[in-house]
Formats: C-alpha cells, structure tokens, sequence
C-alpha cells in the first residue's frame, strides 16, 4: 500500500500544460496536447490557455500568445481572433500574456509631456 501511494503521488502534484476553461466551468488542467485542448474549447464555446503553473511564457508585445505541445510560445498577437486562427494553424493553443507583456506595443509619444 505504501508503494503505491508513493508511485501515485508525485502524478498527481503535477498539473497538465493546458487548460480548458468554459463559462460553467473553472479551469481544466487536464491537457497535454495544445491542438486537443483547442479544438475541446472550440467546441465547448470555451478558451484553451497555458497553465501558468507549468508553462512560461516568452515577454513580447501582443496581449495574446500562441503555445505549442512543446511549451514553444509566441506572445506577438493583439487580437484573441488572430491568435485563435494562427494557434489553430499550428496545432497550438492561444493563451493570454501574462505579467508586464501583452499591454501592446509601447507609445512613442507617452513620455512627450506638457502640451
């Protein structure tokens, strides 16, 4: 009995990559496969994202990003439409930026005052 608690539990400390989240339910991290987990949401009029316990996100400008079944992540698209179609494309799943990454591209202007 003791073994196979000891076999069992490191498995179940660890949570899948992907996430399923539906406006019934809460996060499902029970994905491996981001193209799976995408066409899931898809279908169930949800959203796939990365588990931000398990997946790092590269910083870059857009709001939105593009992650694969490797954990490859392309942060450039503003729109979750175009991240959709191009997470679709590849096989990936478009998940939202997090942290300081994903406010858009800088304003050349915001730092021209006093006008």
């Amino acid at each position: 009995m003791v073994l196979l608690s000891a076999l069992v539990s490191p498995m179940a400390a660890q949570a899948a990559p992907f996430c399923l989240q539906t406006q019934a339910i809460g996060p499902q991290c029970i994905y491996y496969d981001a193209g799976l987990c995408q066409k899931d949401a898809a279908r169930q009029g949800g959203f796939c994202g990365a588990n931000p316990d398990e997946v790092h996100l590269s910083a870059n400008i857009g709001k939105y990003c593009v992650v694969t079944s490797g954990q490859a992540s392309l942060c450039i698209y503003l729109d979750r439409g175009t991240c959709t179609t191009e997470a679709v494309r590849q096989g990936g799943a478009c998940t939202e930026s997090t942290g300081t990454a994903g406010t858009g591209a800088p304003d050349p202007y915001a730092a021209i005052g006093g006008r």
